[in-house]
């Protein structure tokens, strides 16, 4: 579903001064910041042991409100390890394959190939298994909020629930 978003152009003289950026209430205040590449930028996160993953600073930029960073596989893929059903309670996810290739099955859209330049918006609590990955995968991830759940799900990929 391709949408055009209506963006206006306004002079600077002409715009009100007290017009809101969005309908959304409660935003928390936010700082300009700038986030450089080093390989020591890549860290080790406690629940994906499988992945190494790059903060990009926006958590502390957006006061909580949104978490972006890159994640690279840090060993070859192990179903055992990985493919849990599961879902994240959140309020926007969108991922970005940068690099390499990745396959999951999606409640509802079945099994899709991600590759270089794919990129999938998952709606909340959308129930998901990662199937399968290349080595060289990294994946932009942009969550709102930065801190959310993780729900593992009793059942196998398309929705049939374990014995």
């Amino acid at each position: 579903m391709n949408q055009q978003v209506n963006l206006e152009v306004f002079n600077e003289r002409d715009y009100p001064a007290d017009r809101k950026p969005s309908a959304y209430p409660d935003w928390p205040p936010q700082a300009f910041h700038v986030s450089h590449l080093t390989e020591d930028s890549f860290k080790t996160p406690g629940f994906r042991p499988w992945s190494l993953s790059r903060d990009l600073g926006m958590i502390a930029a957006t006061g909580g409100m949104v978490d972006a960073h890159v994640n690279r596989r840090a060993r070859p893929f192990n179903a055992e390890e990985i493919s849990h059903r599961h879902f994240h309670n959140v309020h926007y996810q969108m991922i970005y394959v940068l690099k390499g290739w990745m396959r999951s099955e999606f409640e509802g859209h079945g099994e899709i190939l991600m590759k270089e330049g794919s990129c999938w918006l998952q709606p909340p609590r959308l129930r998901h298994t990662v199937m399968g990955f290349s080595d060289d995968l990294e994946l932009l991830e942009i969550i709102i909020p930065a801190k959310y759940d993780t729900v593992l799900v009793n059942e196998p990929p398309g929705g049939h629930p374990k014995a």
